[in-house]
C-alpha cells in the first residue's frame, strides 16, 4: 500500500498518541510475508527492517523486486527502513531502490565523527523525503555480529538531535540485539532521563529480549519505534527445526516454509497487540 502519511510522521504519531511502531525484520520471502499478513489482518501500520545480513543474503536486486510485491499485497501503510547501515553507499543504494526510512550506525565512533557521519546522511536522505534514524551510545556491532554495551548519556542527546537533524534516535540502555536467550538487564531509570532530553522519538533496538512491562512503560516514555529481529528468526528456525529435525524428512521444503510464514504472522501480531499499532491504520 502506498500512504500519503510518511514514515518520520507516522512515527511522531505514534510518539504524540503513547503507542509505537513495531520494525519486524525480515530475513527472506516468507518472513516478509509474514509480516505483511500481521499488518493487514491487525490493520496496524509496520515497518520491515533490512539488516546487512540480510541484505547480504538477498541482494539489492531482489530486495527491490520483494519491497514492489509487498507493497502491492499490503493494505495499510507498509515502510522499509536498512538497519545498521555503516556507510553512505549503502544508505543511498537503499533510497535508490525505494526505502522509505535509513539507519547510519556511526555510534561506535567519538561523537563528533558521529554527528558529522550522521548530518551527511540526513542531507541526502531529507532531500528525497526519507527518514533518518541515528543512534548514541552502542549496542551492536555490526561489521563483529557482537554485542556492545556503552550506554547512552543523557546530556548528549539534544545537542546531537540538534546538530544532525536526526528523525527519531536509537539509544541504549542495556538492551540486547540479537539476545538469544534471557532478558535484558535494562535501566529504565536511564531511558526515561534520555526521553525527557530528546526531541525526537525514541527507538528501542533489541526488543525482543526486553519483558513486554517495561516496553509498555518505555512505550509511555517516549518511544515510538521497537525493533524485533531475534523473535522473528526464532519462529522460523522453531519450525524448521521440528520440521527436519526427525528421520522421515519431508522433501517438499515449500510446506515447511508455510508453517514459517504463519509462526511469523502468530509473533508479530503479539508483538503489534503489545505495542498498542492495532487498528491504527484506520
Amino acid at each position: 500500500m502506498t500512504t500519503s502519511i510518511n514514515i518520520v510522521a507516522m512515527v511522531r504519531r505514534a510518539y504524540q498518541e503513547h503507542w509505537a511502531l513495531g520494525q519486524f525484520n525480515m530475513s527472506n520471502l516468507e518472513t516478509l510475508q509474514g509480516i505483511v499478513d500481521a499488518a493487514n489482518e491487525t490493520r496496524s501500520p509496520v515497518i520491515v527492517g533490512v539488516s546487512m545480513g540480510t541484505l547480504r543474503h538477498v541482494g539489492w536486486s531482489y530486495l527491490k523486486g520483494f519491497i514492489q510485491a509487498a507493497r502491492a499485497e499490503a493494505t495499510t501503510p507498509l515502510y522499509f527502513h536498512v538497519d545498521h547501515a555503516l556507510d553512505l553507499p549503502t544508505i543511498e543504494s537503499a533510497i535508490e531502490i525505494g526505502f522509505d526510512s535509513v539507519m547510519i550506525d556511526t555510534s561506535r565512533y567519538p561523537l563528533d565523527q558521529n554527528v558529522a557521519a550522521v548530518r551527511k546522511v540526513v542531507a541526502i536522505a531529507h532531500r528525497r523525503g526519507v527518514g533518518v534514524e541515528a543512534q548514541i551510545g552502542e549496542t551492536w556491532d555490526e561489521e563483529s555480529g557482537e554485542q556492545v554495551q556503552t550506554r547512552t548519556d543523557p546530556s548528549q542527546v539534544e545537542e546531537f538531535v540538534a546538530a544532525t537533524g536526526v528523525d527519531y534516535l536509537a539509544v541504549s540502555f542495556g538492551n540486547t540485539p540479537g539476545s538469544l536467550v534471557g532478558e535484558a538487564d535494562v535501566d529504565v531509570r536511564l531511558l526515561r532521563e534520555i526521553a525527557t532530553h530528546s526531541p525526537v522519538p525514541i527507538v528501542i533496538h533489541g526488543g525482543t529480549s526486553i519483558p513486554a512491562p517495561i516496553l509498555s512503560e518505555a512505550i509511555q516514555s517516549g518511544a515510538a519505534k521497537v525493533n524485533i529481529d531475534t523473535a522473528i528468526r526464532k519462529a522460523v528456525t522453531k519450525v524448521l527445526s521440528t520440521q527436519y529435525g526427525v528421520p522421515e524428512v519431508p522433501t517438499d521444503p515449500r510446506k515447511a516454509f508455510k508453517l514459517a510464514r504463519e509462526e511469523v504472522r502468530k509473533v508479530v501480531i503479539e508483538r503489534m497487540t503489545l505495542f498498542g499499532s492495532v487498528g491504527r491504520a484506520n
